[in-house]
């Protein structure tokens, strides 16, 4: 059957637990109408009681208007309004001496509409942490968010075409699972909260058979659109200038001198070609820092031109490479007529959406121009009309790369650094040149030299230290744990890309270490341990590879529990999962979706984290390993390059 011929709610039915706290249902004016009791369940409760007296809340307390207002807007409201509704309700409530509450709101749905609200309750040390404010720390978890939210376009992209392809799924779902918890605890409330919203709404997806409707498809580039707009609106403002600002100011002294001297480069003078090329240079520093990918790669593509009058060996018209390095100018004012066009109208935002829309067009829809026309016909952008209007190729191929750097003119501009930007264009024309070399040379005489290079730009993993410092004191006051970070990165360098990839899977590795390993301190001692768990994160170079290692001194995997669920959940059979070893069963846990979790929290329960982190390890030419003691703890191994080829 297919589980989309009807769109499904956003929110899941509430199922009964076992959940380590409370569960209670409750109807408009605040009785209980049924309680559920987990292990440690935090307060005593039975049908009939008041809710605002068991979670202690006083009728002048804010907190108790907050729940008053939740019962009297939500009880009725369509399913679609829960998010908003429920946005002000308190989440943590503080009892005096006693433990906090943990609180969390789910509806519980009848014919689309909200018919009562269950209320998850759990006892945690003190209220959940929310780290200050550090712009630096906040602009680079915006900025990992972007990058992961272009791999979702990418993979929405590629849901249209394919409805059926299930790994695009996983894709997003890992990738807005990752946002999530990146940002929870932090100043970025508004992201993390969007991004499980969008979480729910994938799971249906994930879990569901059958393709996903363009309808359903739609809805979720509406979110990812709304997501973006909440990250770029939380990224630190200096100047407050956008990319397309930045670049116009950028850009003009630079064009402004390739202008002047293209007749003498004409001419042949290589003094003036020298000029052209810094010229050149200049523009393709402003345009990568202000991330126009197609605009960069027309730049590349003036500067292999100018090169290429160097060498009349190879037969190309002189007037013909110039006219590529001449055709930047009109393809810079097309670009600000185009900045200007978007800005002066009332609606910006929704414009660049339509423009966006063309690109995400099926296939045989994007071949064709007369489409193109009709978008911008409604988009109403003159310019576009103008240059699509010009004859010879250079009008639409304007057109086009703005088409595609459209979004990123308004996003904020990047810090200045071009050193860095030098020094990663140095690191690229040097391994061309070492490229044409091993024509000339044998390639083992240029290894080491092309190893030095590759590594100009490698970034220390020890930049994630700080990040995972505080993401694990909010992780552990909101779990009611004691745990100490331990890491030792080793002065280990990696590329940029692996850079990424191990600060993604150490958000994942990290949490799930704290969640389901380091026990609450009472257990620890009562096991003879120190209340306080400990993990370690630990990085080495072996054998020209780069092994990551965390640890922690927590329960361990019970295997036999795992071995249950693994059955109870369909993932294999009674018989096979009789004849596994232990360390099988531990395999089981990087099946997608897996968790031993029946209750799904802001937390885990979802079976994503370590699914993530092999499938990252793996599309990265990596591989990952997991062994466990029951009692002792367990120890996650990744295997990776330093750079990817």
């Amino acid at each position: 059957m297919n589980a989309f011929a009807v769109p499904a709610p956003r929110f899941p039915a509430v199922l009964p637990p076992p959940y380590p706290g409370t569960t209670l249902v409750v109807d408009g004016f605040g009785q209980i109408t049924t309680a559920w009791h987990g292990e440690g369940s935090p307060v005593a409760a039975a049908s009939g009681d008041d809710v605002f007296a068991i979670l202690g809340l006083g009728d002048a307390s804010t907190e108790a208007a907050r729940v008053q207002l939740l019962l009297a807007s939500a009880i009725g409201a369509a399913a679609a309004a829960w998010a908003t509704l429920v946005a002000d309700a308190p989440t943590v409530l503080a009892r005096g001496e006693q433990p906090a509450l943990a609180v969390q709101w789910q509806p519980v749905l009848a014919d689309g509409r909200v018919g009562a609200i269950a209320v998850f309750v759990h006892a945690i040390a003190s209220a959940a942490v929310v780290e200050p404010d550090d712009p630096t720390e906040r602009d680079r978890l915006c900025v990992d968010a972007l990058g992961l939210l272009d791999e979702c376009d990418g993979s929405l992209l590629h849901l249209r075409a394919e409805p059926d392809a299930r790994r695009s799924v996983h894709r997003l779902f890992r990738a807005i699972h990752t946002i999530k918890g990146s940002t929870r605890g932090t100043r970025l409330r508004a992201v993390s909260a969007l991004a499980h919203e969008i979480e729910e709404f994938l799971d249906l997806l994930r879990t569901g058979e059958g393709d996903a409707p363009g309808a359903v498809l739609d809805q979720l580039g509406v979110d990812l659109r709304r997501l973006r707009a909440e990250v770029q609106a939380a990224r630190p403002r200096n100047e407050g200038d956008d990319a397309m600002t930045e670049l116009s100011a950028e850009t003009r002294p630079a064009m402004t001198a390739l202008l002047g001297v293209i007749e003498t480069v004409r001419a042949g003078d290589l003094g003036a070609l020298a000029i052209a090329l810094a010229a050149v240079d200049q523009l393709a520093i402003a345009s990568e820092r202000a991330r126009m990918r197609a605009l960069t790669l027309q730049i590349g593509a003036a500067r292999n031109a100018l090169q290429m009058l160097d060498a009349p060996e190879q037969g190309i018209p002189v007037d013909d490479l110039l006219g590529e390095v001449l055709a930047l100018e009109p393809q810079l004012e097309l670009y600000r007529a185009v900045y200007r066009e978007i800005a002066a109208s009332d609606t910006g935002p929704s414009m660049l959406a339509t423009l966006g829309s063309w690109l995400d067009a099926p296939l045989d829809e994007m071949s064709s121009l007369d489409h193109l026309a009709a978008v911008l016909g409604e988009a109403g952008v003159p310019s576009f009309a103008g240059a699509l209007a010009e004859p010879g190729p250079y009008g639409v191929r304007r057109a086009l790369a703005v088409l595609t750097d459209a979004r990123a003119m308004f996003e904020l501009a990047r810090p200045r650094d071009d050193g860095r930007l030098r020094v990663e264009r140095a690191q690229r024309e040097l391994l061309e040149i070492f490229d044409r070399l091993t024509g000339h040379a044998p390639y083992a005489l240029l290894a080491d030299a092309r190893r030095v290079v590759q590594q100009l730009v490698w970034t220390p993993l020890s930049a994630h230290a700080r990040t995972l410092a505080r993401m694990i004191r909010r992780v552990a006051s909101e779990l009611g744990k004691q745990v100490e970070l331990d890491v030792d990165f080793g002065g280990v360098m990696v590329a940029p890309e692996i850079g990424r990839l191990v600060g993604e899977v150490l958000v994942h590795a990290v949490r799930n270490a704290a969640d389901h390993g380091i026990e609450a301190p009472g257990d620890r001692v009562a096991a003879g341990k120190d209340a306080t768990g400990t993990i370690r994160v630990r990085a080495r170079e072996r054998d020209a590879r780069l092994v990551l290692v965390v640890a922690d001194d927590g329960r361990g995997v019970d295997i036999e529990r795992v071995r249950r669920t693994a059955v109870a959940r369909g993932t294999i059979a009674p018989a096979q999962a009789a004849g596994l070893a232990d360390r099988d069963v531990v395999e089981l846990l990087f099946t997608p979706g897996f968790s031993t979790v029946n209750v799904v929290t802001a937390i885990s329960g979802r079976g994503v984290g370590m699914d993530v982190i092999r499938c990252l390890a793996e599309e990265h030419g990596g591989s990952v390993t997991l062994a466990s003691e029951a009692g002792a703890g367990t120890e996650l191994t990744l295997d990776l390059p330093f750079s990817t080829p």
